[in-house]
Order: C-alpha cells, then sequence, then structure tokens
C-alpha cells in the first residue's frame, strides 16, 4: 500500500465515518473524536489485513477499539455507544454481506455459502474482540487498584 492510498483511506474513512455519525444524530462535538477513533481503527484494521488475514485484523481491531472507547468516553464523560458506533462502522462486513445476498439471488450458492460462513465468523470475532477489550480494560483496572492497595 502506498502512502497515497493510505491517506486516502484515511480521509475516506474518516468522512463516511463521520457521516454515519451525523445520520445516528450524535452529539456534534462527538463527531470529530468518534471519527478519529473510527479512521484511526480502520487503519489499524488495513494495516493488520496485509500480513495475518480478515478475521485476526477484525479481532485485534475490535479489541484494541473497545478499550479505546471505553477511556474516550470517560474522557469525553460521553456514553461508550458514541464511540463504539465509530469502531463498528469500518468494522461490519457490509459489503461482504451485499455480495452473500447477491450471490443467493443470482443462483451462486456455493459462492453464497463461503461468503455467508465468513460474514458470520466475522460478527462472531467483532462482538468477541470488543467484550474481550472491556474485559482486559476492567483487569488492567482491576490490576492498577490491587497496585496501590498497601496491607
Amino acid at each position: 500500500m502506498t502512502i497515497l492510498t493510505f491517506f486516502l483511506q484515511a480521509l475516506a474513512s474518516l468522512l463516511a465515518i463521520i457521516t454515519f455519525l451525523i445520520v445516528l444524530n450524535v452529539q456534534r462535538r462527538m463527531l470529530i473524536p468518534a471519527g478519529l477513533l473510527g479512521m484511526f481503527i480502520w487503519l489499524l484494521y488495513l494495516l493488520l489485513k496485509g500480513p495475518t488475514n480478515v478475521i485476526v485484523a477484525t479481532f485485534v481491531a475490535a479489541i484494541v477499539g473497545s478499550c479505546c472507547s471505553q477511556i474516550m468516553s470517560v474522557i469525553y464523560k460521553t456514553p461508550a455507544v458514541v464511540f463504539i458506533l465509530s469502531i463498528l462502522a469500518p468494522l461490519v462486513p457490509g459489503y461482504l454481506s451485499y455480495r452473500t445476498t447477491a450471490f443467493f439471488v443470482t443462483g451462486d450458492y456455493s459462492k453464497a455459502m463461503v461468503n455467508a460462513t465468513l460474514v458470520v465468523i466475522l460478527a462472531l470475532v467483532i462482538s468477541i474482540g470488543m467484550a474481550s477489550g472491556t474485559v482486559a480494560l476492567k483487569l488492567f483496572k482491576y490490576i492498577q487498584k490491587r497496585k496501590h492497595v498497601h496491607y
């Protein structure tokens, strides 16, 4: 991937995520921070997809995004769902779902089943990754709290 392609991916993802958040009626002051988080997650996914695969890249991006969403919700004093929406936008396999439906409609059932399986796997990976990120952050907070307890 060239630097120009990377920059264009960053800009396009930022604009797409902010537009998505506007459609969902997210507070105006949260559009830029949430959009930047979503852009970061998309770029992380792109960087990881090359050396690994789509499933691993999605899983890691979901974990990192979940942790960042929780942290940013505290920093900006707003519900975490605003930031979770911004990381779901780039990770949910919308185009793959569309292609799966198109394969079913055109009667290409073998390609449809392969794509449908991948869509289900990615949906599970996203949810497991987001839950893992939340648990990892809570575990980190617990360990930090235990370090400061003196007997």
